[in-house]
């Protein structure tokens, strides 16, 4: 008699096993677990709020409330990678601003302005990098002092007032749109995609995330550290500078106190990114995905009419959570 077929066994664990590996695979990445907590938070507030949340206006809004955050998140991303801390940002946006606003006032073209702001920009940073390289200071310290100094010549040139800007371009540029698309959203994109490219695709990128994985190793391997440190600490002084312009155009005004707090929320950002405190981990795309969640929490926490002190309670205990939950996840994986 020809022998019975056995009938085929269905693994039951294996298929579990299958199904937790795709899931841990798609939480390998900090980008998707940051990507689906944006979706669940746009759920939840389409919910909650369907007639305001899910709107063209209020949608543009954010992106406006995001822009420059993710512009100097961008730059702090390769200080951070690279092993570093910028504390000054938030100053040297302010400072560049009232060079612009300054140079504005006196007469000068607005394209001749904003050379200058990127300038003065590009110096704070690339002074800041000088600090920690030449005089071999920490970081936390070198910025922290230009921050302060900054601060003081932004006073010593205002003495306190805002200066007016009438300049129909500078304007444009914080409160125009191209086809309804904020400027300075676009500005921002592509800010973001040059920083993907350069940190990701050239050799500038690879000797930054070296650096900050083994700085003594990556001189040993002949990379020039102290100069990799000044361009990273420089470009982020120009996309603090680029910063400064928007927040003139959506100010009308170069205000002394634009970029108080700037620092913090661009390092709130970059960690929630999943940048590396320690150096030598972290994504652009981290970066935006970071300033995105940020922005759309308080956005949200603003159309539930939460208390204005509470609603920095709460991002700050978001903050520590998502990276409480990161920190859980690695010690796992290794």
């Amino acid at each position: 008699m020809p022998k019975l077929k056995q009938p085929i066994q269905v693994d039951d664990k294996s298929d579990k096993r299958t199904v937790m590996t795709v899931v841990n695979r798609l939480f390998a990445r900090r980008e998707s677990g940051l990507f689906l907590l944006l979706i669940l938070i746009c759920f939840i507030m389409s919910v909650l709020k369907p007639d305001t949340f899910f709107t063209s206006e209020n949608a543009f809004n954010i992106l406006r409330q995001v822009s420059i955050i993710a512009i100097i998140a961008v730059g702090q991303t390769f200080v951070m990678i690279s092993g570093g801390i910028d504390l000054s940002i938030g100053y040297n946006l302010a400072l560049c601003g009232i060079v612009i606003s300054t140079f504005l006032q006196m007469g000068f073209g607005p394209i001749l302005s904003i050379i200058m702001g990127i300038i003065a920009g590009a110096l704070v940073g690339f002074l800041n990098g000088i600090i920690i390289t030449k005089l071999r200071l920490p970081p936390f310290i070198a910025t922290l002092g230009m921050a302060n100094i900054a601060r003081g010549i932004i006073y010593i040139i205002t003495q306190g007032f805002s200066i007016s800007v009438d300049n129909p371009i500078v304007i444009g540029i914080g409160v125009g749109n191209v086809a309804s698309i904020p400027i300075l959203s676009i500005i921002m994109f592509v800010i973001v995609l040059i920083g993907i490219y350069v940190l990701d695709s050239t050799v500038f990128g690879t000797r930054v995330k070296a650096i900050g994985g083994n700085e003594l190793a990556s001189k040993l391997s002949g990379i020039k550290v102290h100069h990799n440190k000044i361009a990273v600490y420089t470009m982020t002084g120009v996309l603090a500078a680029i910063g400064g312009l928007i927040m003139v155009g959506r100010l009308y005004a170069g205000n002394p106190n634009a970029g108080a707090n700037f620092e913090m929320d661009s390092i709130a950002a970059t960690i929630v990114g999943g940048t590396s405190l320690s150096g030598g981990q972290g994504t652009v795309v981290g970066a935006l995905l970071g300033s995105l969640l940020l922005a759309v929490i308080k956005n949200s926490l603003v159309l539930l009419s939460v208390n204005m002190y509470w609603q920095t309670v709460a991002v700050g205990v978001i903050i520590i959570i998502v990276c409480a939950i990161d920190g859980f996840t690695r010690v796992r994986r290794a």
